[in-house]
């Protein structure tokens, strides 16, 4: 076997015997080849890319790309869409950035709609945009609940009327989109619909109605109508239907495996309260029904003769 010394000497005698042509020729190649594996190299090192945001609704992440669409800042989309990626060098200069326009809102307008005035708005206009002003600032903070990724707000304000038997309160609906199979307990139920009941003027928490977007009544208005159902009952309700439904699936995990069942269950609970009046009379105990004492007191004095 020849010896590198021996191999390049092969390599230069064969360089002697070739033209200029044939020189330059041979170098050219050998640069394309270097040149050629220098690339692969460098392009086998894709960018990395990390997640800016993720769980957006449609209005911010319509914005988002916008700006970075503006500020020629490559991204990508996840595979269900869901998170919105750049390079792993860029995520908080570009957070920051974003933040400092405002962005992402959190769903819906906000107090930001004040931020431009128009002196050509009427009252009516003023009275709308405060609206939906705040019904987007009160979405947001809802928002803050780890449990939720989405909430809607909705406030109904009737007219005001010169006649207090005509007045008529406002009422409020709320609509909130929770992650995966994760749940409200009672108590942050009753922290939203206060929240909601405090941030409008004249709004009680008997007018305020909360649903998820899986058509899950979470609350109403409480009250002794047929087929209303107060705040406890509803969650009397829920918990027997889901301790039924942890049983059905433990007992249907042992024949099928874990984690590969999935049951749903229905109760009807019958809230319904009697209530009723007995008297009773048994003429054969001889027991007095009535009593009545009558006492009768006279003192008269003697009078002394002269």
């Amino acid at each position: 076997m020849a010896t590198p010394k021996e191999i390049l000497e092969q390599i230069a005698s064969i360089a002697k015997g070739l033209s200029m042509t044939q020189k330059i020729l041979g170098l050219v190649v050998i640069a394309v080849v270097v040149g050629g594996l220098l690339s692969l190299t460098t392009g086998s090192k894709e960018t990395s890319y990390k997640v800016l945001f993720s769980g957006l609704n449609q209005e911010d992440a319509g914005e988002v790309l916008t700006k970075l669409k503006d500020q020629r800042i490559p991204y990508k989309l996840s595979d269900d869409g869901g998170a919105i990626l750049v390079p792993a060098t860029q995520v908080y200069e570009v957070r920051l950035t974003l933040a400092g326009e405002g962005l992402p809102r959190g769903g819906g307008v906000g107090f930001e709609i004040f931020n431009q005035t128009s002196f050509g708005q009427t009252d009516f206009v003023q009275r709308l945009n405060y609206q939906r002003a705040l019904q987007g600032e009160l979405a947001r903070t809802i928002r803050n609940f780890q449990q939720v990724i989405e909430a809607r707000v909705h406030i109904a304000t009737p007219k005001e009327s010169v006649f207090i038997e005509d007045e008529k309160p406002p009422t409020a609906s709320i609509s909130v989109k929770l992650r995966g199979r994760e749940k409200l307990n009672q108590h942050e139920i009753q922290s939203i619909v206060n929240l909601v009941a405090s941030a409008v003027p004249g709004l009680t928490t008997e007018n305020i109605t909360l649903v998820d977007t899986s058509g899950r009544l979470l609350y109403r208005k409480q009250g002794d109508g047929e087929g209303v159902l107060t705040g406890n009952q509803l969650e009397y309700q829920i918990k027997i239907e889901d301790t039924l439904r942890q049983k059905v699936e433990t007992m249907l995990e042992e024949v099928v495996g874990v984690n590969r069942v999935r049951a749903r269950v229905t109760a009807e609970v019958d809230f319904n309260k009697v209530e009723r009046t007995e008297e009773s009379f048994d003429p054969e105990a001889q027991v007095v029904r009535s009593e009545q004492m009558l006492t009768e007191n006279d003192q008269r004095g003697g009078a002394n003769p002269e």
